[in-house]
């Protein structure tokens, strides 16, 4: 599965890396959804760096936490090297743009909670 999303980590790279040279999709400076713009960049760094340490601390690592890495990584990457990330995928009715990595953080967190969720379950 790791290299699977490392190839879609690449791929998301790469397709930013495209829309960014033809200017299609929207540039995001800020966080999620384009909030706080301008500091997605330090933001970005101090929360990826405090999310790595948090993750090493678990007891047990599953998926969802591979994709929230894996993603992470990849919006982390475009905000270093171009100060935001390009988003190129949009949904129609939806106000909002993403890219692969918005996509893989976004499973990460359902795969996350729902593996805790049964997780749970499963103990009671």
């Amino acid at each position: 599965m790791t290299p699977f999303l490392i190839g879609v980590l690449i791929l998301d790279f790469l397709l930013q890396l495209l829309s960014k040279t033809v200017l299609f999709g929207k540039f995001n400076t800020g966080v999620s959804f384009g909030l706080v713009p301008g500091l997605g960049r330090i933001i970005a760094v101090v929360f990826y760096v405090l999310f790595l340490v948090t993750v090493f601390k678990l007891p047990k690592r599953n998926l969802g936490v591979l994709f929230l890495v894996i993603g992470g990584m990849g919006n982390l990457l475009a905000r270093v090297l171009w100060g935001g990330v390009w988003d190129y995928l949009t949904l129609p009715g939806l106000p909002f743009w993403f890219n692969l990595s918005d996509v893989m953080i976004s499973t990460g967190v359902i795969l996350y909670l729902t593996s805790y969720s049964f997780v749970s379950t499963r103990r009671h």
